[in-house]
């Protein structure tokens, strides 16, 4: 069994590419994925700035069209969707044009591993090396998450429990022993920074947060431990931003009222996980209107809106970056954050790289090892069959004159010489498997898999 990724991160992708590859309803892709021929596990990890497809293929090759052919036909749907909307007359050479422009730029941005190389992308990413803000924490639970929703979709065998299990436990061990996460934030705490850079302090400010998943509640704690005006969290669902509300002394507001919310705020921080726009320019625009309505006047009197957006897909439509005195910034926006980060953890990530490169060469011993299981254990059962066998013929030969006590001690014994004997054998085939000895390893396949299904 061989491991395959496919991802496409902020490293190469812009906002709108993440947007197309990111799946709505990601326990059904990773259910869909895992039942493509060529794939035996499949584990899905995405976040706000990334998508990557964990798959398990005797055929890496055949497991890589497949996915990527995937991919494309979920990316294709997606662009018909919106041109289905707008007219029911739609010229095929602009649907193909859009289709060959979309899918050259994700094969421009997607990113391939096999094998050694995609496992040590896997402990790179629990480390939080390859997270926008080196060292950040809440990648590990994403990732924790992501392999638990595979476990409950059972797309998740041995070979990837194996190799998750160690993963999740690297990046804990990177961050025990390094500080890699030492004053690291997650992209919720740059948010906030970044909006404090832009306003020049949050003091006194009014904020309205919109979303009450994990990142929004990552962001009102980050945010509310600054001096604010206000705070003032809203939800579709009612009761999830009354919980963080209640935890941190914010008032709440409905999701139908939030045009008053973003009127009376200096600062919107949306983190959303909605399939599509939920503030429009139109929308901000009317909000914005003060008492002599209209949005010039409303910006003469009070200082601008800032808005950052943080959701993938985006909640914010774009287009209200135009309105006057409205400063629209997104997660690209953050990467400047990241890039002074980064600098500060490089020492740091030196240490994390030589933990890696210990753990990396145990795993691939015991992945290897996961081919061979089912040989061994053949060695074993059919050397217990032969014990069991002729122990039985040893204590017919001693009739009755033999006492329970010494059945016992020729049991004990046997199994002993038995284990001893086989022990050196299962050894080698073990070493066979991380040494790559094919022919061993078939010749040993023959001997104790087909010779015992024969005879049994």
């Amino acid at each position: 069994m061989h491991t395959i990724n496919l991802r496409v991160t902020h490293k190469k992708a812009d906002i709108p590419t993440l947007e197309k590859v990111s799946f709505p309803d990601v326990k059904k892709a990773v259910t869909e994925i895992y039942n493509l021929p060529s794939v035996k596990e499949c584990v899905i990890i995405q976040t706000c700035n990334r998508v990557e497809i964990f798959a398990a293929s005797e055929d890496v090759d055949q497991a890589y069209h497949d996915i990527l052919d995937y991919l494309m036909e979920q990316m294709i749907s997606k662009m018909k969707k919106p041109l289905l909307r707008k007219t029911s007359k739609i010229r095929s050479e602009d649907l193909l044009d859009n289709m060959i422009s979309s899918s050259k730029k994700f094969h421009d941005v997607v990113e391939i591993d096999y094998h050694t190389t995609a496992v040590h992308h896997l402990l790179r990413l629990t480390s939080g090396l390859e997270s926008m803000l080196v060292g950040e924490d809440q990648i590990l639970g994403q990732v924790r998450d992501a392999y638990q929703l595979a476990v409950n979709a059972n797309t998740v065998g041995p070979f990837f429990k194996k190799i998750f299990t160690k993963a999740i436990n690297v990046g804990k061990r990177a961050r025990t022993e390094t500080n890699i996460n030492k004053g690291a934030v997650s992209i919720g705490s740059a948010a906030v920074e970044l909006a404090e850079q832009v306003l020049g302090t949050l003091e006194g400010k009014n904020v309205l947060l919109v979303g009450a998943g994990e990142m929004g509640s990552l962001i009102a704690r980050a945010i509310s431990e600054h001096n604010l005006g206000s705070l003032v969290v809203s939800n579709r669902t009612l009761e999830r931003g009354e919980k963080i509300a209640k935890d941190l002394g914010a008032s709440v507001l409905r999701f139908q009222d939030i045009r008053e919310g973003i009127a009376k705020s200096d600062l919107v921080i949306t983190a959303t996980s909605a399939p599509k726009v939920l503030l429009t320019k139109e929308m901000i625009e009317e909000s914005l209107k003060g008492s002599k309505g209209s949005v010039k006047n409303r910006i003469k009197n009070r200082k601008d809106i800032v808005i950052i957006d943080v959701s993938i897909p985006r909640a914010v439509d774009e287009k209200a970056a135009d309105i006057p005195g409205v400063d629209l910034l997104n997660i690209d926006n953050l990467k400047e954050i990241a890039d002074k980060n980064r600098h500060l953890r490089e020492m740091e990530a030196i240490k994390v790289e030589k933990i890696l490169e210990e753990e990396i060469a145990l795993l691939i011993k015991q992945i290897y090892r996961i081919d061979v299981e089912e040989i061994v254990k053949a060695v074993f059962r059919k050397a217990e069959h032969i014990r069991q066998k002729e122990l039985e013929k040893a204590l017919y030969m001693l009739g009755n004159g033999i006492g329970e006590r010494e059945k016992e001690i020729l049991d004990d014994l046997t199994r002993v010489i038995v284990n001893r004997t086989m022990f050196p054998i299962t050894e080698k085939i073990k070493r066979a498997a991380e040494t790559g000895d094919k022919a061993l390893i078939e010749n040993s396949e023959k001997l104790f898999i087909r010779d015992l299904r024969h005879k049994f």
